[in-house]
């Protein structure tokens, strides 16, 4: 990338954020600039991360903490002892849109 292709980001700080972040860039034998460059790197790559405390990555952790209802019809997690390998002709089913229409 050539110096023309860069964009000029500007932004104010209160004297002690501009101190504090003068400091660590010092410390880490940075300019300032240098250092809000890769501040601005890393925010950009953070945003575009998922967030693992999303709802949509914990709501399978959340049901599993919420008993099932006690009309429900069958519940997997507790009938794994009871399946047993099928061979495709010896048992006869029938798919139902409603489960509960035709529960013995």
């Amino acid at each position: 990338m050539s110096h023309t292709d860069r964009k000029h980001v500007q932004t104010e700080l209160t004297e002690d954020e501009y101190e504090s972040f003068q400091e660590i860039a010092a410390e880490r034998g940075m300019t300032v600039k240098e250092a809000g460059h890769e501040a601005l790197v890393r925010w950009v790559e953070r945003q575009r991360c998922p967030d693992p405390t999303d709802r949509a990555f914990t709501v399978l952790d959340e049901l599993d903490t919420v008993p099932l209802p006690s009309t429900a019809a069958t519940d997997a997690r507790q009938e794994s002892d009871i399946v047993e390998e099928w061979r495709g002709s010896d048992v006869s089913f029938m798919l139902a849109e409603n489960p509960s229409d035709h529960q013995a």
